[in-house]
């Protein structure tokens, strides 16, 4: 009984989805005549938009010699009053444009200036002038450099027990952290040196 109850219910739905895909075909289809019945009228209703418009400007001189001529002026009266309309707004938004650039160029120039100020003095932050060269120093550095040699005098003069002695150690971490200290207050004044 299952074998015999499968197919009939896969023709059902087989059937049911033809019908869904025959009544979407139908709708599209009707859908399409409508928009080709749409099209014709529009193109039927500028063909007529067209011949009125220039029935509008042509005369008869039998019926009217002077009305063609008077629409004629008219329109080009008009014509020539919105083109020196748009030709004004055209130089307000001229002028306008100008005055725009000119004040965002202004601005740009201030803040470019404003930021060379700022890139000079960070690179002069941490030099010191010897004669006319301008010479970059690190205080960490110097601070090594001073441990470094008095570290080097107190081995050559055997002076060993110092060097074991925690004060040297605490000695060197208080110049150290002297150095940190000086150099943040400097940052934070902006002092140049």
């Amino acid at each position: 009984m299952d074998h015999f109850v499968y197919p009939q219910v896969a023709s059902i739905v087989k059937k049911s989805s033809d019908e869904k895909n025959n009544d979407q075909a139908d709708i599209h289809g009707r859908i399409e005549y409508i928009d080709q019945g749409l099209r014709s009228v529009d193109n039927r209703m500028r063909a007529i938009e067209k011949r009125l418009s220039i029935k509008t400007f042509e005369h008869d001189p039998a019926i009217s010699p002077g009305i063609g001529i008077a629409v004629e002026n008219t329109g080009l009266k008009d014509i020539h009053e919105k083109m020196l309309e748009i030709d004004r707004k055209f130089g307000d938004l001229e002028k306008t444009t100008q005055d725009t650039h000119a004040s965002d160029t202004a601005s740009y120039k201030s803040q470019l200036l404003l930021f060379e100020n700022r890139i000079s003095k960070l690179e002069n932050q941490n030099k010191i002038s010897i004669g006319k060269i301008r010479v970059p120093i690190e205080f960490s550095g110097l601070a090594a450099a001073i441990v470094m040699f008095a570290t080097g005098y107190l081995i050559y003069s055997d002076h060993w027990n110092v060097i074991r002695s925690s004060y040297y150690p605490v000695a060197i971490g208080i110049l150290f952290g002297a150095v940190v200290l000086g150099k943040f207050i400097m940052t934070k004044q902006g002092i140049i040196i």
